[in-house]
């Protein structure tokens, strides 16, 4: 991104043009992580879906469930299926029947992270035979 195109993205972040802030977070993450985290923080506040979930992530990898659930769940009424997922994989645990449904669902409409997350939750519990089906429908 040459400082011309930078000057106009940063002029819509200015704006509080969500979409502009999600960019522009990520146009700048290498050179100011802090900058870019503030961004993405605000872009999701201003109903960024793709920012929610980027958020949903870190908040996930802090520790921070009640959190990465909420913009998880923001993310997934927008229509972003891939948040719908790690929604579903958080209550794996406390909701194991439905939230495997939820992610049979999720499978079967073809999204791929959805058969991921089912190949691995059955080849954990030692079910070889699931685990090889809803692996085979990735490829």
């Amino acid at each position: 991104m040459n400082k011309k195109e930078l000057a106009e993205l940063r002029s819509r972040v200015d704006a509080d043009d969500p979409v502009a802030m999600f960019v522009y977070a990520e146009a700048v993450r290498a050179e100011d992580p802090a900058e870019a985290d503030k961004y993405i923080v605000l872009s999701a506040q201003l109903g960024n879906p793709n920012a929610a979930e980027k958020l949903g992530d870190k908040y996930r990898e802090n520790g921070d469930f009640e959190r990465a659930r909420y913009c998880y769940k923001t993310g997934a009424k927008a229509g972003l299926s891939d948040c719908a997922v790690k929604l579903a994989i958080m209550d794996l645990d406390s909701d194991g029947s439905g939230s495997t449904r939820e992610l049979e669902e999720l499978a079967e409409s073809g999204i791929k992270s959805a058969c991921a997350a089912l190949a691995a939750y059955h080849k954990a519990r030692g079910n070889r035979k699931a685990a090889a089906f809803w692996r085979s429908l990735l490829k």
